[in-house]
């Protein structure tokens, strides 16, 4: 029965997957938010799961990327569209943002896929789009967590587009099992973020971390080219 579990953890991220985009469309934004960002947590872990277990396949590694694309390519835009609703921002820029994403999603998937060897890279190339969907469920549930007007409008057209471009993009993302991997370093964003979470809410520390995460990999870049 091993060999069935990892698929099971998928099915359970598409069900966070469909459900997100249900509450989305009855304007419970917080509720989406959470349902992506479980499955994020669990798309993370039905690999590795399989790897533990020795049962990974390419059946598996193609069901994965298409619920990825369910929870990630479009239950997340969504909630940024859902969230844009009562905005000064034209409806079809919006939607333009949104399907810019989605594109961009699945080409980030179908390039993983003829790439991908079954084992566990130390870096990706272009940023994974679970990283994109969660950084943007993330800036909606910070924007909706405090009372200030954190996020502007126009600035999540910004994230739209600039993640767009980092999935299609070429440039190389460190695993995040890679710097977790690292015991030190792990300690301390941990400490860090129990304390900052005292006096800020949990899903604004989680924004601020993933946006350190993404400035790391484009600064790494920048500096490879630049030496």
């Amino acid at each position: 029965m091993r060999k069935h579990v990892p698929g099971l953890v998928t099915y359970i991220t598409l069900s966070c997957g469909v459900m997100a985009i249900i509450q989305t469309f009855l304007g419970n934004q917080g509720t989406a938010g959470v349902l992506v960002l479980s499955g994020y947590i669990l798309d993370a872990v039905d690999g590795e799961i399989a790897r533990r277990l020795k049962v990974t396949s390419s059946f598996g590694l193609q069901m994965d990327s298409l619920v990825d694309i369910v929870i990630f390519g479009v239950a997340a835009p969504l909630l940024v569209f859902q969230h844009l609703q009562d905005s000064y921002l034209p409806w079809w820029l919006i939607w333009i943002g949104m399907l810019t994403f989605s594109m961009a999603a699945v080409f980030r998937l179908a390039r993983f896929n003829l790439h991908a060897n079954g084992g566990k890279p130390r870096d990706t190339i272009g940023l994974t789009i679970s990283t994109s969907g969660a950084y943007l469920t993330l800036s909606v549930l910070a924007d909706n967590a405090l009372d200030v007007d954190l996020i502007p409008d126009w600035s999540f057209l910004l994230i739209l587009f600039i993640l767009a471009l980092l999935m299609i993009s070429r440039i190389r993302f460190p695993e995040l099992t890679t710097i977790l991997s690292r015991r030190i370093l792990s300690l301390i964003l941990l400490g860090t973020a129990i304390v900052a979470a005292i006096w800020l809410t949990p899903q604004f520390i989680w924004f601020v971390i993933t946006t350190g995460y993404i400035a790391f990999g484009l600064g790494r870049a920048a500096y490879r080219i630049w030496t």
